[in-house]
């Protein structure tokens, strides 16, 4: 790879503390329609176990299960398996109600038998944690997709049957609803928007920065108290702020800094393409005091017509544990990327690298580098 030192760069300080967006994303527990949630909650870094994370149900399936306190599911006669999709995926699926989920188990590889039962079993475990979290009322909430009032209605009503629960209704956007913000139908049912439903046609594509937007808008009208922070130490920033961290790029590729902020301040770079091969479009490059669970997150545009194939980060030299990877549908909004890996305790020092590849003189822009000690991402760089 050729270097050379990127334009215009300027420091910027990492703030004390910022929006704490997987502990907020904890406290939200999907009821269906399908797995957005879960989605969005991966997507900050999550995966907590729930009965309808990665399920489907509409919304008079679910009061009907809620009345019936989930009982069909534990019923081994009720549950079958049906293969699905050119993979050929175990999907669960209830004879009694509208209840079905995936297994990620697959009939070329899996024996039915053992996956029913494992799945009957998996089914008792989760509608028992589910009861005994809405015995208490410790999540809010959330049933996503088309329905009517009085059917959600009928749903708050039956989450009160078990404790002091709370619905959020999520929508489509409309010209009087912007997308993130949320409305209080009454005491047990809030109405949040979005700008529009995930597609699953490959890799998901949903709004994630609306649904973190709405839950945080969700949260201060169930809890009636800001989102959680969290304190955020940005290597990245602390590094640049005292000259130690080298920003460079490969020679085909151009980037500058722009005036124009980024969604949360600082710097906002832009960057063209050069040629059509995988590049690294920009690194920083720094010195850390010891190795540990390190996780990158960067922030994209990608412009309207933009000719891209791919964007991608990396810890150069280290295999990544888990990443959230960028949207190439989403295009003229700002989105989060990120990465976490282990790296070996002796290392001193760290590339963050920003890939990409597609047409010559594509352009995209990044904003709010961020690298933490830390085995997800928090939420740096959300406006909430």
């Amino acid at each position: 790879m050729t270097i050379s030192k990127a334009p215009n760069r300027s420091p910027s300080s990492s703030p004390a503390s910022c929006y704490d967006v997987p502990c907020l994303l904890q406290l939200f527990e999907s009821l269906g329609e399908n797995c957005d949630l879960g989605v969005v909650q991966r997507a900050v870094g999550l995966e907590p176990f729930g009965l309808f994370r990665f399920a489907a149900c509409d919304a008079s399936g679910v009061a009907a299960l809620l009345r019936a306190r989930f009982e069909p599911l534990c019923v081994p006669g009720d549950l079958w398996l049906d293969v699905v999709g050119a993979e050929r995926e175990y999907w669960l699926k209830s004879r009694s109600s509208r209840f079905e989920a995936h297994t990620n188990r697959f009939a070329d590889r899996d024996a039915a038998a053992v996956v029913l039962q494992g799945e009957i079993e998996k089914m008792r475990y989760l509608t028992a944690h589910l009861l005994q979290d809405l015995s208490q009322g410790r999540k809010l909430c959330v049933f996503k997709g088309p329905s009517d009032l009085a059917t959600i209605r009928e749903v708050a009503a039956a989450l009160q049957a078990h404790g002091p629960n709370c619905l959020l209704w999520v929508k489509v956007a409309d010209l009087e609803h912007a997308p993130g913000s949320v409305q209080r139908d009454s005491e047990v049912l809030l109405l949040g928007y979005v700008s529009h439903y995930g597609t699953y046609d490959g890799a998901p594509s949903l709004p994630v920065e609306e649904w973190v937007a709405m839950c945080a808008n969700a949260y201060r009208l169930w809890r009636n108290e800001d989102a959680p922070r969290v304190r955020c130490d940005n290597l990245i920033s602390d590094a640049t702020a005292s000259g130690s961290c080298l920003w460079v790029g490969d020679a085909s590729a151009e980037t500058r800094s722009c005036a124009e902020p980024s969604l949360a301040g600082g710097v906002r770079y832009q960057h063209r393409l050069g040629c059509e091969n995988p590049t690294v479009v920009f690194r920083a490059q720094l010195l850390i005091a010891y190795g540990g669970k390190l996780t990158f997150s960067t922030w994209l545009r990608i412009p309207e017509g933009s000719e891209l194939r791919m964007i991608g980060l990396r810890l150069d030299g280290f295999a990544t544990d888990t990443t959230w990877a960028a949207d190439l549908k989403s295009r003229g909004r700002w989105q989060r990327v990120w990465l976490a890996a282990e790296v070996p305790v002796s290392v001193r020092t760290v590339a963050c690298d920003l890939i990409a590849s597609g047409a010559a003189r594509a352009e995209f822009d990044s904003a709010n580098w961020c690298l933490e000690r830390a085995p997800r991402p928090s939420g740096y760089g959300f406006v909430l």
